[in-house]
């Protein structure tokens, strides 16, 4: 799979092929959760996201620099390839959007930077992390060591700030039209993220000044160091 060529914008990167929101509700452990969601033709989204979708812990999901979560398409055939006794359908992820391929070529987070501005209808968003998958996926797919293979394999999915409120509908195209930092992609992120060795490590710099990734990040970067 070849990375997105970003030298002319903007670059189609498929069309969308499932939105969805959902409501906090009981999950496991006794804690809540809006992993659960369900699919809409259209949305309306603002600065906090997909109008009508919910979170039920927001301090690691939500709010200005978390609004929409998108996962690459190809995560669920991975998912299947290591764990083929699960039961699995698109969208089981707790992700708001889910884009197909273009020219034989999709989203993901080799080819995805922090930073990037893409555009889906009339709303513009902006790349701010990646997604840290936690227990809530091995409970939702009810077997353990799936969140960690995502982990380790680095298929994590990423958020984004809303820079344009407006409205997108199934079929809409993605469309790539800044690219402020090309050599910021997510898994390079997520590569310093696993291999920091201390605190004057030149990556971690790097990210630390990097403006389009988010504080809460930043923080958890700072910590892996020390």
């Amino acid at each position: 799979m070849s990375d997105f060529k970003y030298t002319d914008l903007p670059l189609n990167c498929g069309k969308v092929t499932r939105i969805q929101i959902g409501e906090a509700m009981p999950f496991a452990r006794e804690q809540a959760s809006a992993i659960n969601k369900f699919t809409i033709t259209e949305a309306e989204v603002n600065t906090l996201g997909i109008v009508g979708d919910e979170q039920a812990d927001p301090f690691f999901h939500g709010g200005q620099f978390q609004a929409i979560h998108q996962m690459p398409a190809s995560v669920y055939p991975l998912i299947k390839a290591k764990f083929p006794n699960v039961t699995i359908y698109e969208g089981m992820l707790g992700e708001n959007l889910i884009i197909g391929e273009a020219d034989q070529t999709s989203m993901n987070e080799s080819n995805v930077c922090v930073g990037d501005i893409y555009q889906v209808g009339t709303v513009k968003m902006q790349v701010t992390r990646p997604r840290k998958p936690c227990w809530k996926i091995d409970a939702q797919l009810n077997n353990r060591g799936i969140a960690k293979f995502l982990l380790d394999e680095g298929c994590i999915g990423w958020y984004y700030r809303i820079v344009q409120n407006g409205h997108f509908k199934l079929d809409d195209e993605c469309t790539l039209i800044e690219r402020p930092a090309p050599e910021a992609t997510l898994s390079s992120l997520w590569h310093t993220f696993n291999h920091i060795k201390d605190s004057n490590d030149p990556q971690l710099q790097y990210w630390l000044n990097n403006e389009y990734l988010v504080q809460s990040f930043k923080s958890s970067l700072q910590k892996r160091a020390r």
